[in-house]
């Protein structure tokens, strides 16, 4: 390796002019690389939703959902479909297997779909396909247009903002949404019909003739030339009102006006009202391109909306943020940023005390240096900087002066025995650069298998071993070529020479005074001790290591659950209330619910939330799934930042302590306003997590081939969880069985029918568009044409003074159909009523009917969604009797961890064969890489007993944390068992050679140690501010990494030593043997 050394030390002007453009260009990149909250993720999803007004739920399951069930079997790589059929709506999850190619499918899909739109109800509107990812589900920000304004008004503000926004760079989409669909409304009055012996339909088909237009071509006269129209449009409520029916008895035109009791613009039935903060508002939502930065549009987005709220402000209109994703960014970069700056600053007061000043600086070089070159790359990969991969670099940090700090030690203990500095810098540097690289490559193939995490959770961490990668190449490139050369020039002028002229040669020179010499005559004594008992060091340390294996087992599958296992660490910027009034409630009674606690959220102040954005007409649950009907709502509250947050209940502002609080607070509101009678509504608060998607934190999936079945064993297993001891800490124990719908149908009579010269379907043709509106045409306003539509009035329709018309679903029997020369023929003479109750939604999960159990685990349990899957799978197994023809499966977090840790475990052995190939290629030995790798296994106690004692959950972040260390934990060892096997080749007796080795590893062991720690303590104690999400990897990482560095430097002596003597018996053995074999040979 000299030969390399002296090669880059003459190229030294190059490497440095090398050095600034790197710096330079990093620089650079730091300030335009795109920042995000979280990377774009697809999440490997697809809804597709499809509009079926005025069908029952029943309806929609047999003609909308079951047909594109139906459509989607045999698509490939799907791993489950799960669908609800709703009053109007059908929605259906599709989701497809892990790392598929899910753009393939989804245009499969898409086709296969319209594909049978033809075999769908012409009513029915186009399914709408929305293809799930991170930009999808989180919009860079939500601007509400709000005012005590009609929402048609509202909506024109928001088209023109919109217009704006779209001149932004890297914005994908501006959509609107809270917009009513407009319609034109010809309200027939009941009364006036009969009056008139006018009947529906020929007023209906009055209105629609006189609303026909055809282009007839042109003609041509001469040399002029006309174009030609046939027909007209209505396009004012006058021309409307004027059209003739017919005329009567005495030659009188009967018109439209003489019939109905109002004909305006209006809008359909809404199936969503939204509201900010408990008013009338338009949102538009705001999403980005892949390559767009998301503080840059957002500021943009408040400029110009802000501007857009001053030229308005007499309008009466506000304008307000929702959803706000920079709010995450700032504290995410607040937060992390701290850790990483507070970690750098511990990692340069170590090597400051540990090297001197000057050493301490050239190594801390490397950090900034590395992170800009990682930067760098980040930004030629069109990568953003999101939290992701600003976490792996506060859990690199450390890290990335390894390298660094084992160079300029080493270089230092070669100046301080009395060389030069250029003979210190060449010798130093060559001793180690090949364990240095080894050491490197282990750490990067430990952290590369992640990148074989399946779904989106793997493609979510993903960044940390891309990121951690990019920083340690860079940062050994620093170490090998650039480090050296800054030594040479701005090194220690000059070394103790009294010491040095002392001390040349002795392997313990630098350890008999100063900050290290205590420690080794502590770690000498216990070396000792160890390599004397070797039998009592190997039996402790199997027990150890079973009893740790043991814990951890027992706690992932839930048998015994010693440490709590999570998936993500809970925390959030948002919460959501959900709300569901009885069932029949109009969609305008539970606007009114959500209004009201909105109201009551807003009043705890803006440091408590900064907005809380209502929905009528739909909620979503923590599975991401949406749930559609009149009586449901939602309300989603954005926290205000971190800076500005001050919860009273709570001093310390832990944000999970006032989630609870709220929960209360809010449930004990609707409880006293509304009462707890059964006209109350039913109200949840949960946590929008951060992190991957992971889902509720029990969701227990119920499928049968009848819906009664699902329901008993529903029955029965939320009773076991409800008595169930261990089972109390769950919050929100329920199911999503169907609630019953009033429902009146109207069944034609076909001897009537018949006998006046209809069929039944004429009939229910009849009943439906005299209800929902019989279509006749459009209606041209000044901006668009929308919907015309005849129907019968309704009493409480806004524009009817005269409260005419259906006052009673039974009303609409009085109108008449049929034309009679003796008396007209009234809808009651055709059909006949039925009083019925029916499920407000049918859920489908993989083709067959399904109910779930779902649950939140309360804050502060220690009860896991593996061990509540444990108890309720031993449950359902030890009475299967009771469940015939039952499956259960779960999903939500349980589902989430269970494949996210298999495919670590997978990970995490490739991980450790990659580790063994390097090694095994380095020391050209078969066992040695093994004695190497058991610092796998100290790094895994100290992970399991510091999750144990500090109470910490076992997150998916832990489990990557041990797959990371597997390659950080080697590199001591690595080093130690190189300097061993250095010393034996020159010669020195095998524990002379032991004792040696541990007494030059052991400053920069302990010192590469202390700084990987401390460059992640800030995180794992919340210094200077705490993390929730990233706290249980970090304390994994602190905890694991000082029990491999502590058993390394105890354990690896004793295995080394055991594995060189058993090869020196056996050598000895074999040469006794084949010298035995020589002597009866010859004697022969």
């Amino acid at each position: 390796m000299r030969p390399v050394v002296k090669f880059s030390i003459r190229q030294s002007v190059f490497i440095n002019v090398v050095f600034v453009i790197l710096v330079v260009a990093g620089s650079y990149a730091v300030f335009t690389t795109p920042l995000e909250n979280y990377p774009v993720v697809d999440m490997g999803n697809v809804f597709v939703q499809t509009v079926y007004f005025g069908a029952s739920a029943e309806d929609v399951e047999q003609l909308v959902t079951t047909k594109i069930e139906e459509a989607l079997d045999g698509l490939e790589n799907v791993e489950w479909i799960q669908s609800q059929s709703y009053r109007n709506f059908s929605f259906i999850n599709v989701k497809f297997i892990d790392d598929s190619d899910y753009k393939k499918l989804y245009d499969d899909l898409r086709f296969r779909v319209l594909n049978i739109r033809s075999e769908l109800p012409p009513e029915v509107d186009d399914p709408s396909f929305l293809y799930m990812d991170t930009n999808a589900w989180l919009p860079v920000v939500i601007v509400n247009i709000a005012g005590d304004l009609p929402q048609r008004s509202l909506k024109l503000y928001a088209e023109e903002l919109r217009t704006r926004l779209l001149s932004i760079d890297s914005l994908r989409d501006v959509a609107i949404e809270g917009d009513f669909v407009d319609e034109f409304h010809v309200s027939a009055d009941p009364a006036k019909l009969r009056r008139y012996g006018i009947t529906f339909q020929q007023l209906a088909a009055a209105i629609e003739s006189a609303n026909t237009k055809y282009p007839t071509g042109r003609f041509r006269k001469l040399d002029s030339e006309y174009m030609l129209d046939a027909g007209s449009k209505l396009n004012s409520q006058e021309k409307v009102l004027n059209v003739v029916v017919r005329r009567d008895g005495d030659g009188n035109f009967i018109r439209v006006a003489d019939l109905v009791s109002n004909a305006r613009l209006s809008h359909r039935d809404p199936s969503l009202i939204p509201s900010v903060n408990g008013r009338n508002t338009v949102r538009l939502l705001v999403s980005k391109e892949e390559s767009g930065n998301a503080v840059a549009i957002s500021a943009a987005v408040k400029k110009l909306s802000e501007q857009f709220e001053a030229l308005h402000q007499r309008d009466g209109i506000e304008v307000i943020f929702t959803n706000d994703s920079t709010i995450e960014i700032n504290d995410s970069l607040h937060t992390l940023g701290g850790n990483l700056i507070l970690g750098m600053a511990l990692v340069l007061i170590v090597l400051w005390i540990s090297l001197g000043f000057r050493n301490a600086m050239l190594t801390a070089i490397g950090i900034p240096f590395a992170f800009l070159c990682s930067i760098l790359v980040m930004k030629l990969n069109n990568v953003s900087l999101n939290s992701i991969s600003l976490f792996a670099f506060v859990l690199v940090t450390g890290i990335m002066v390894d390298d660094a700090v084992i160079i300029v030690e080493n270089i230092f203990r070669h100046f301080e025995m009395g060389k030069s500095r250029r003979q210190a810098v060449i010798d130093g540097t060559a001793e180690v650069m090949l364990p240095v690289i080894s050491s490197a490559v282990t750490t990067v193939l430990a952290f590369l298998p992640m990148l074989i995490m399946t779904g989106s959770t793997g493609d979510f961490f993903a960044y940390i071993p891309k990121t951690v990668s990019f920083a340690l190449a860079a940062s050994l490139v620093e170490a090998l070529f650039i480090l050296p050369i800054h030594f040479l020039d701005w090194g220690p002028k000059k070394a103790d020479r009294k010491r040095a002229d002392e001390n040349d040669q002795d392997p313990f020179h630098h350890l008999r005074a100063g900050l290290f010499a205590p420690f080794w005559k502590i770690y000498r004594t216990a070396v000792v001790f160890l390599l004397n008992h070797k039998l009592l060091c190997f039996a402790g340390m199997s027990m150890l290591f079973l009893s740790t294996v043991a814990i951890l087992g027992l706690s992932i599958s839930g048998v015994l659950p010693l440490i709590k296992v999570k998936f993500f660490p809970g925390t959030y910027f948002r919460y959501h209330v959900t709300i569901a009034t009885p069932v029949g409630s109009s969609i305008e009674k539970t606007d009114e619910v959500v209004r009201e606690l909105s109201r009551f959220i807003m009043s705890f102040g803006q440091q408590s939330a900064q907005s809380a954005a209502g929905s009528a007409g739909f909620y979503e649950d923590e599975d991401y799934v949406r749930h559609s009907g009149n009586n449901f709502g939602q309300i989603i509250v954005t926290m205000p930042e971190q800076k500005m947050q001050d919860f009273p209940e709570n001093p310390r502002n832990e944000p999970m302590r006032h989630l609870e609080f709220m929960r209360r607070e809010v449930q004990r509101f609707a409880r006293e306003r509304y009462g707890g009678s059964a006209a109350a509504p039913v109200v949840k608060v949960f946590e929008e997590s951060g992190g991957p998607p992971a889902g509720k934190a029990v969701n227990i999936r119920i499928t049968a081939a009848a819906l009664q079945q699902a329901f008993r064993a529903t029955d029965a297993l939320i009773g076991y969880m409800q008595t169930e001891a261990e089972l109390a800490d769950l919050v929100d124990l329920g199911d999503d069985r169907p609630a019953l719908y009033r429902t009146v149908k109207y069944a034609p009579v076909a001897e009537k029918a018949f006998e006046f010269g209809l069929l039944p379907g004429d009939v229910t043709t009849l009943v439906a568009g005299a209800l929902n509106g019989r279509y006749a045409g459009n209606f041209r306003t000044d901006d668009e044409e929308v919907d015309l539509l005849v129907r019968i009035a309704r009493y409480d329709d806004s524009g009817n003074p005269s409260a005419a018309g259906l006052s009673d679903p039974t009303d609409i029997l009085d109108v008449p159909v049929v034309e009679d020369s003796a008396s007209p023929v009234l809808l009651r003479d055709l059909v006949r009523i039925e009083f019925e109750s029916e499920p407000n939604v049918r859920m489908r999960y993989k083709g067959k009917p399904a109910v779930t159990i779902t649950s939140n685990i309360a804050d502060g349990s220690q009860l896991s969604p593996a061990r509540v899957q444990y108890l309720v799978k031993s449950y359902y197994q030890g009475h299967s009797d009771m469940f015939p023809g039952i499956s259960i499966s779960f999903g939500g977090e349980f589902e989430s961890t269970s494949k996210s840790y298999t495919s670590l475990t997978f990970a995490f052995f490739i991980a450790l064969m990659l580790i063994y190939l390097v090694l095994a290629s380095q020391f050209k030995d078969y066992f040695q890489p093994v004695i190497i790798i058991n610092a796998v296994p100290y790094a895994l106690i100290g992970v399991v007993l510091g999750l144990l004692v500090t109470r910490t959950p076992f997150t998916v972040g832990s489990f990557l944390a041990i797959v990371g260390l597997a390659g950080i934990a080697v590199n001591d060892t690595l080093l130690l068992i190189d300097f061993m096997n250095v010393r034996r080749r020159e010669g020195k007796d095998l524990r002379e050679a032991i004792i040696e080795s541990c007494a030059a590893r052991m400053r920069p062991v302990i010192i590469t140690t202390v700084t990987t720690m401390l460059g992640l303590l800030p995180m794992a104690i919340g210094i200077p501010n705490r993390s929730i999400e990233w706290a249980p990897m970090a304390t994994a990482f602190v905890a694991g990494l000082s029990s491999a560095t502590f058993l390394t430097l105890l354990i690896t002596p004793t295995n080394y030593e055991f594995y060189e003597q058993m090869k020196i018996s056996l050598r000895r053995r074999y040469r006794r043997r084949t010298a035995a074999a020589l002597r009866n040979g010859n004697s022969g």
